[in-house]
């Protein structure tokens, strides 16, 4: 796991320096709407507020060619449809395992519980499963998959101390819904993290992401 892959990860030194800029940027505005987030009483403002940060995270990496050359870089698939049925069936099921002691963590530590998600309903849900969970997981796939693994590249290599690390930042990136929610999302970004590392491409993480987002979010499996 120590290997380092200059064409996986970016062709030069001068494309990988600037990438802990480029990371704190597009941060910027999710870490906004989710204090935005905190003070809405419908889910209709939640949503909005949830939405705004993370297409204006996506637009500034855009808008910045070296930091779009980064997050939305082309990669080829190394891994089968098979295998990627193996991780999303693998995934899922310690998503759904995980809850319990989630839960329980919560509920020991109760303080740590900030906010939590809204329950749209109507079309507002279904528009949220559709369009809303496929831009949670294309917006922190794409900023805490790969573009934090570029970012962190040149100083704890790509190997197992950067995919803890990473795991760990997603976590935090989880502040306002608990400690056990955020240990979860820890543990499950390291399998997101072993998985991009391995298929080559994110696009198969991109859709694990979802698909454990849609399954939590539609009541499915409970």
């Amino acid at each position: 796991m120590e290997s380092r892959s200059p064409h996986a990860i970016g062709d030069s030194k001068a494309d990988r320096v600037p990438g802990i800029w480029w990371f704190a940027l597009a941060l910027v505005p999710l870490v906004a709407s989710q204090l935005m987030r905190l003070h809405q009483n419908t889910a209709a403002g939640w949503l909005v507020w949830d939405y705004a940060g993370r297409i204006a995270a996506l637009a500034i990496l855009a808008a910045i060619p070296a930091a779009r050359a980064i997050a939305y870089r082309t990669e080829k698939r190394r891994i089968s449809f098979l295998e990627i049925g193996v991780w999303i069936a693998g995934i899922v099921l310690l998503d759904r395992l995980g809850q319990w002691p989630q839960r329980l963590i919560d509920a020991t530590f109760p303080a740590t519980v900030i906010g939590k998600y809204p329950h749209p309903t109507g079309w507002l849900d279904v528009f949220d499963l559709v369009f809303g969970l496929a831009l949670v997981a294309a917006s922190e796939e794409i900023i805490f998959r790969r573009l934090l693994r570029n970012a962190l590249l040149p100083y704890v290599g790509d190997g197992v101390f950067a995919i803890l690390v990473t795991s760990l930042i997603f976590g935090a990136h989880h502040w306002w819904t608990g400690i056990g929610n955020i240990l979860l999302s820890a543990t499950i970004g390291i399998l997101f993290m072993v998985m991009y590392r391995r298929s080559g491409a994110l696009w198969p993480v991109v859709l694990v992401h979802y698909l454990v987002d849609l399954i939590a979010f539609s009541g499915v499996w409970r």
